[in-house]
């Protein structure tokens, strides 16, 4: 018999005690919630599409040179339409299209341009290079077309005076290399007293943009796409320049 109620005690305590577990702290007794069935093999949600990297190399960013004050001059024009070689254009017309791409370029790098002509309008040598003069000009650039007895002759060139001042060489050597870059056939840096170079006293290069006495030359040169090719090297080579 005291052995019967001693189990019994010991059951009733035993039973008390996993009451106490469920009734919690404020003794209240509650069911508790079966837990959720384990998450297997889920995947984290993809993160947003990112733009994929552009093909190909990045455009260089233009070297910008504020202020520098710059004077264009598209050669002949009017009455003098310059060479005709054999193409369809005449010089005076390839002058104009290639000086004033250079001009536009060289505002987009914050440069002062002015443009001793921007139309089919005649000025003299002495009036041309008096505007550089007037600007007082960083740097004086005379636009032309060459031409040549023998029709193989090919390839730009930029001349300056035969006693040329330090500026006006480094100016032109800039112009060379940015040609040399652009893959534009040049034949270097030449020496010339031509009337644009030698009648005002600011830094000055005259560039010849290739031969129209040339076939091939004389077709590319009457394109507006290697016109805007020659005219970016050329505005390169202004602003490697007078970035200096």
């Amino acid at each position: 018999m005291e052995t019967c109620r001693a189990a019994r005690t010991v059951v009733a305590i035993a039973c008390g005690g996993m009451l106490g577990v469920f009734a919690g702290c404020g003794g209240a007794s509650r069911t508790l919630e079966p837990l959720p069935p384990p998450i297997l093999g889920t995947k984290a949600p993809p993160g947003p599409t990112l733009p994929s990297e552009p093909s190909g190399p990045r455009p260089k960013p233009l070297r910008q040179i504020p202020g520098a004050k710059i004077v264009i001059d598209a050669g002949h024009g009017g009455l003098d339409p310059g060479a005709l070689g054999v193409g369809p254009v005449p010089e005076k017309r390839i002058t104009l299209a290639i000086a004033r791409e250079v001009a536009r370029r060289l505002r987009e790098r914050g440069a002062s341009v002015v443009m001793v002509r921007d139309s089919d309008t005649f000025v003299t040598l002495d009036g041309r290079a008096a505007v550089a003069d007037r600007h007082r000009a960083d740097l004086f650039v005379s636009i032309h077309a060459d031409s040549a007895k023998r029709a193989s002759a090919t390839g730009t060139t930029v001349y300056v005076s035969r006693r040329a001042s330090a500026q006006s060489l480094a100016a032109a050597q800039r112009i060379v290399e940015a040609f040399r870059a652009g893959g534009i056939e040049t034949r270097g840096v030449g020496r010339a007293n031509y009337r644009v170079l030698v009648a005002h006293s600011r830094p000055g290069v005259l560039v010849e943009c290739g031969f129209l006495s040339n076939a091939g030359e004389a077709r590319r040169l009457s394109t507006a796409a290697y016109q805007a090719r020659v005219a970016e090297a050329i505005a390169d080579g202004i602003a490697e320049y007078m970035a200096r």
